[in-house]
């Protein structure tokens, strides 16, 4: 008996549900033919603000950028520490660490001046490659009146704020109860709109989570969706998607307008086989590197590098698509970073390619995201349609334009009509 047990605790510590195994495609998947419903007519109101403005000038992908400043103008939305204002269709918003300090860092007192006597000796549960992180005192009245004073400062020429870990889960790691970070989340966000009033982003890092407490007061969420374990390196397992689904649906029904939904799905990291990575060192480099060229640029060799830095396999090619369809459709204005897994890179955090199919022109859309069915959805747009299918079907679809579409199971599509 106790063999028998040891067996099936086993057996389910390693599957899919446990360790979110990646979602598999099934072969010679059964096809099936829907009719897809009257699409509901939207229309992009033209524009009164900036915030507005960039909305109208929404591309048929959108794609935002965390912790980044880079000023090309492909991303929509982006944040960053010490952000460059946006553009015409470019949100650009200043992160602020509110609940913990990186102390050591070069350029945290500067971005943080007299912030010391709110810091306390407790560490907060950063991993080792973020460096020394410590909690801030949120307890301490003062702190409340200097965290407010500083987005004022850091936001006064950008479009809003990014508000990192915004849930109530903080004791796990160094921090104080859930009343505690609920109250002074309630507060902040209370406080910031009534200061700002309505053409200002507050847009907090929710993760998986769907606490609403503060929706009724910020207009944005990051979904940066982890993995578990926190190294895991496969894809999402189809329950996982199938709650992305309904959290894209939470958020975008809960938010205050504009209801930004920046979606952060991590990819699948696996080392390359040996083919593959002579013709990817060829293609880079023009010849064949050893380990010690690897090592000179901080890695252990070059396996390490390119399981790092080789983004475009066909696994995930296919899931970039699917999510990408997935965010163009549920949310009214959803963005996209399909990125590396956090642990993937030493050097940071939120890597990624630009892929080819991010410049997919259809236009602006036509309706609102319609679902066929759980799992099989899709928007209109001036020149075609985008469909998500995260079923295990495949499906025939046809329009009420008379026209046809095949999206085979788990995947994502981009059609010109």
């Amino acid at each position: 008996m106790k063999k028998l047990l040891s067996i099936f605790i086993l057996s389910f510590l390693f599957s899919e549900s446990a360790f979110g195994g990646t979602c598999k495609t099934p072969i010679n998947a059964k096809e099936n033919f829907v009719l897809a419903p009257e699409p509901v007519p939207y229309t992009r109101k033209n524009p009164t603000n900036r915030i507005e403005e960039v909305l109208y000038n929404r591309k048929t992908i959108n794609v935002f950028r965390a912790w980044n400043n880079n000023s090309s103008k492909k991303y929509g939305l982006k944040w960053a520490g010490n952000p460059q204002p946006g553009t015409r269709n470019t949100f650009s918003l200043a992160e602020v660490y509110w609940n913990y300090a990186y102390p050591n860092k070069w350029w945290y007192n500067t971005r943080y001046p007299d912030i010391e006597k709110f810091l306390t000796k407790k560490k907060w549960g950063h991993d080792k490659e973020y460096g020394t992180t410590v909690r801030v005192n949120i307890k301490d009245p003062e702190y409340f009146s200097y965290l407010q004073n500083l987005i004022k400062i850091r936001t006064n020429y950008i479009d809003g704020v990014l508000l990192d870990w915004w849930h109530d889960r903080h004791k796990d790691v160094g921090g104080y109860s859930k009343n505690t970070v609920k109250e002074f989340r309630i507060n902040l966000s209370k406080q910031l709109r009534n200061n700002y009033g309505n053409d200002f982003l507050i847009i907090g890092n929710v993760n998986w989570d769907k606490d609403s407490s503060t929706h009724q007061y910020i207009n944005g969420v990051f979904m940066e969706l982890y993995k578990k374990p926190y190294k895991n390196t496969n894809g999402y397992s189809c329950n996982e998607i199938k709650r992305m689904d309904k959290l894209l649906k939470y958020h975008d029904q809960n938010l205050q307008e504009p209801r930004l939904i920046a979606f952060e799905p991590w990819r699948i990291s696996k080392i390359p086989p040996n083919d593959l990575i002579k013709k990817l060192e060829l293609d880079k480099y023009g010849k064949i590197n050893d380990d010690k060229y690897y090592k000179k640029i901080g890695f252990k060799n070059k396996k390490k590098y390119w399981k790092a830095y080789y983004r475009s396999s066909p696994e995930n090619i296919k899931f970039a698509k699917l999510f990408t369809a997935m965010a163009m459709v549920i949310p009214e204005n959803g963005y996209i970073l399909y990125s590396d897994n956090n642990p993937d890179n030493h050097r940071g955090d939120h890597y990624h390619d630009f892929y080819d199919f991010y410049n997919t022109d259809l236009g602006k859309e036509t309706s609102i995201g319609m679902e066929i069915k759980e799992g099989l959805g899709f928007k209109m747009y001036e020149r075609g349609v985008i469909v998500y299918n995260y079923t295990k079907n495949k499906y025939k679809i046809k329009f009420s334009n008379q026209k046809e579409v095949t999206v085979n199971p788990i995947e994502g599509i981009f059609v010109n009509f």
